[in-house]
């Protein structure tokens, strides 16, 4: 639980480094103020040295924010979950519709430490309803958002955004079958996962053995994401940070295209339910 909890600390910092940049993507206050609480060393150095270790990261973000905010913007979908939500601040710095209710399903050390972030700053506020749900995602955390006050009944934006390569392959098809059994008509899946063959990519292996030796390994990917989510009855639109207008003048690689073999290669996808659900 630690080691995941560490992500996604350093995820904020990645965050605050974008956002004191002045060409940001995006306006992070909270990962802002992680940074400057936690470690004002590297709040000062960030303030004073834009840096372009972040950039796909960066990228990654602003997609996800476009893909939610173009989700709600017709008013049909109203409740959001964010999966494995860390100190992700969506809820204070996104431009919610009115009504809106967001659910952060985390570890409940990471929403105590998000908690604890929170209390006593008035730098922020929220934008919507928040609603913090604690859970495991390999563990029983559809009946825990059903018991927040999540509804079966309206149409979800769904976010796994920096978590399903944590997990095995039977945990993360787990967790796209209780995704979509969730799911009512209109809904939409956000989601982010690695290929197989990064696995096996010989610039990949100091990474993936560092992983592996801080308690973080990467453990699963997916070679074909449409086919994939298509069993489950989503229809997915798969891109990768490079082809992204945000990646324009940005330290993001270019991979080749998909069917030459070898690349390592991140899937950013966006989903909507084209038909009933089919097992995974």
């Amino acid at each position: 639980m630690s080691s995941l909890i560490e992500t996604a600390h350093w995820i904020a910092c990645a965050r605050a480094a974008e956002s004191l940049r002045s060409d940001r993507l995006f306006d992070d206050p909270l990962a802002v103020e992680f940074v400057r609480r936690a470690d004002p060393e590297l709040y000062a150095r960030l303030s004073s040295e834009p840096s372009s270790r972040f950039d796909v990261l960066a990228v990654r973000t602003k997609f996800f924010d476009d893909c939610l905010l173009d989700a709600v913007a017709d008013g049909s979908s109203c409740q959001v979950v964010v999966l494995a939500a860390g100190l992700d601040s969506r809820a204070f710095r996104l431009p919610w519709p009115a009504g809106t209710t967001l659910y952060e399903v985390d570890l409940p050390e990471a929403l105590q430490a998000k908690a604890t972030l929170l209390k006593d700053w008035a730098g922020v506020s929220e934008q919507c309803r928040r609603v913090s749900v604690s859970a495991d995602l390999t563990g029983e955390w559809p009946s825990a958002l059903l018991d927040a006050g999540f509804s079966e009944e309206l149409p979800t934006v769904w976010l796994a955004e920096g978590v399903l390569y944590y997990l095995t392959r039977g945990q993360v098809d787990a967790v796209v079958g209780q995704v979509t059994e969730l799911s009512a008509p209109g809904s939409t899946f956000h989601l982010e996962q690695v290929n197989d063959d990064l696995y096996r990519a010989p610039w990949m292996r100091d990474w993936l053995r560092q992983m592996r030796e801080e308690g973080r390994p990467w453990l699963s990917g997916v070679a074909d994401p449409e086919a994939w989510l298509a069993r489950s009855g989503w229809r997915a639109l798969v891109r990768e940070p490079c082809d992204l207008a945000a990646a324009a003048g940005r330290s993001v690689p270019r991979t080749p295209p998909r069917e030459v073999p070898g690349a390592a290669r991140t899937w950013l996808i966006s989903a909507d339910l084209a038909t009933a659900a089919i097992s995974v």
